[in-house]
């Protein structure tokens, strides 16, 4: 994927990001890198756990598949205003977080919307 369009789809997930944004810092890292990819998905249920953990193994699929091994990644969460994560939702993330990106370096953040039914997830990873 062109890293502008990179840039662009960070620009508008985190324009919105509540309760804080993430600051271009955060992922300034990944501006110098040649192999910037992104992955994207949303949740089709409603139940929770359920719905991060359905993302997140499609997250997982597409990230083996890549067969690259990248070194630098950004999350962003995002959920409905109404239908917050809750506490227990977390434990897939850390889950895939364990299984995937190990010791590598990461930032995350949450956006929380009216725009968005379910979970949304994004991984943005670079070499």
């Amino acid at each position: 994927m062109e890293k502008e369009k990179v840039f662009q789809i960070l620009n508008e997930l985190t324009k919105d990001m509540r309760p804080l944004r993430l600051s271009f810092e955060d992922y300034a890292y990944i501006e110098n890198e040649h192999k910037v990819e992104c992955f994207s998905h949303m949740s089709t249920s409603d139940e929770n756990v359920t719905r991060v953990k359905e993302v997140l193994d499609r997250l997982g699929e597409d990230f083996l598949n890549s067969g690259i091994d990248f070194e630098r990644f950004v999350m962003i969460i995002e959920c409905n205003t109404k239908k917050e994560l809750m506490m227990n939702e977390m434990d897939p993330i850390h889950e895939f977080i364990e299984k995937f990106i190990k010791d590598k370096k990461m930032c995350w953040g949450l956006s929380m919307h009216n725009g968005i039914e379910g979970v949304k997830i994004t991984l943005v990873a670079s070499i």
